[in-house]
């Protein structure tokens, strides 16, 4: 009797990791280009306007929205629920004027001498990290201002 017990309960405890583990799990699906927040269709038509939309999807992970975007020239860029960027990874071509702050352009001016590209930046808790030309990661704070190389 008391092992049929155990083996209910143990059933029972599988089947409830079983829900958690499925209801915790990410929910991606493709969606077309006029499902992309309006401020993320401006936001591509403005710095990467020679560019077509290749895929686009809508991530729902632990109840945050984000929105991944591919695009022709083989840049990546993900927003956050409302449409404002949160990483733009332009793989063969630096990031294009205008996305990246100013006083991190100026920094660079200085840090790196002869001058260098971005060719990635995220935005991250409290700040950005880039990735210039030859490879080396930069953290900066929310004002543009350097924190340190990675």
């Amino acid at each position: 009797m008391i092992t049929v017990l155990k083996k209910k309960i143990m059933l029972f405890v599988a089947f409830l990791a079983g829900a958690a583990a499925l209801t915790g799990c990410d929910d991606e699906r493709k969606i077309r280009e006029s499902q992309l927040p309006d401020v993320a269709r401006d936001f591509i038509s403005r710095y990467f306007q020679d560019e077509k939309i290749l895929y686009a999807e809508k991530d729902r992970d632990d109840r945050v929205i984000t929105y991944n975007v591919r695009l022709s020239d083989g840049s990546e860029i993900e927003f956050d629920e409302s449409g404002i960027w949160l990483s733009v990874d332009c793989k063969f071509s630096p990031v294009p004027d205008g996305i990246v702050p100013a006083a991190i352009l100026s920094h660079l001016e200085t840090y790196v001498p002869g001058g260098t590209e971005i060719f990635k930046i995220e935005k991250e808790w409290g700040g950005y990290e880039v990735e210039i030309s030859n490879g080396r990661d930069l953290v900066y704070d929310g004002d543009g201002n350097f924190v340190r190389e990675q």
